[in-house]
């Protein structure tokens, strides 16, 4: 009978995965695992090596056993680094077969799949003063944030009109927008529309320029263009039976809205022609009329009190 040395028969190993694997991870994170061999003897496989191959059979990384409780060998937590193009992976943990103090240990492997997804951008848009006054200059703010905390200083942007056409190109600043998490911004001018009329506008990004995948979707913004504001309209709210000051109600004339001050008084520009005034308070009966402005006009809105109950 042949005689062989443990060397050559080898001893049988397992390899498992202990910590739960995300299903999907951001392109180019980091992925943490932890890995446990056994053998068939519990023998103590400290030092010894572990390897992560790719769906290409290239090694990923490599580290080793650190820990052994008398019967399993663990590894610290270890991360991998994702792969940066989106998709389906299948990778391999890998106890490649070696030797310890003589004795041969047998390679066992473990396969697991993620799936890498792209990072996502926000962008959001604020501060537009609508009415705009047909064919003048406004700004818009716009944040843009990536789901993965990419940095995203001097991303190029662009605003596209209701007929899909670019009326404007812009970068997000290089620093961070104060008091936030990773949400970049800028200040954008634009030309309002010489028609007098209700505009959707969109704020895309050219996220390509990234070095990792980015997917966005447009950030739209609404805004209605009017005729110059000309003359100055001085209301006075208040109270019809006590004549006392009304602070604080909201005034809405034709596009323009003001809130009353403590003497009850909100004063707004408007262009001239028929327009509708609205006056609305918390426990007040709201007040409508139409009004033809053809110059500077003060008015006395009184509003009848009626709590809600």
């Amino acid at each position: 009978m042949n005689e062989y040395t443990q060397a050559e028969i080898g001893h049988k190993t397992n390899i498992e995965i202990l910590n739960i694997l995300p299903e999907k991870v951001n392109a180019g994170e980091d992925l943490l695992i932890q890995v446990r061999v056994t053998s068939v003897s519990n023998n103590d496989l400290l030092g010894c090596k572990i390897q992560v191959i790719d769906f290409s059979s290239n090694n990923v990384t490599e580290t080793e056993l650190n820990f052994f409780n008398r019967i399993d060998n663990d590894t610290y937590e270890f991360p991998l680094k994702a792969p940066k193009e989106p998709g389906e992976y299948a990778w391999t943990v890998l106890f490649p077969a070696q030797q310890k103090e003589g004795t041969l240990f047998k390679e066992s492997s473990m396969q697991f799949s993620f799936i890498v997804k792209p990072h996502m951008i926000t962008i959001s848009s604020w501060g537009v003063l609508s009415p705009v006054t047909q064919g003048e200059k406004f700004k818009v703010n716009i944040g843009v944030k990536c789901s993965a905390g990419c940095s995203l200083a001097g991303l190029p942007l662009f605003v596209m009109d209701d007929n899909h056409q670019q009326v404007a190109v812009g970068h997000l600043r290089e620093e961070i927008m104060p008091q936030t998490n990773g949400f970049y911004w800028t200040e954008q001018e634009l030309t309002a529309p010489t028609d007098e009329a209700f505009h959707k506008w969109a704020i895309q990004c050219r996220a390509q320029e990234l070095e990792i995948q980015h997917q966005s979707l447009p950030e739209t913004f609404l805004f209605r263009t009017a005729k110059p504001p000309e003359h100055k309209i001085m209301i006075k709210v208040i109270n019809k039976f006590d004549k006392s000051p009304i602070q604080e109600a909201y005034v809405m004339l034709g596009l323009y809205k003001a809130t009353a001050d403590k003497n009850g008084v909100a004063t707004l520009v408007v262009p001239g022609g028929n327009q509708e005034l609205y006056i609305t308070k918390d426990d007040y009966i709201s007040f409508q009329t139409s009004l033809e402005i053809s110059e500077d006009t003060d008015i006395k809105a009184e509003l009848e009190y009626c709590p809600v109950l």
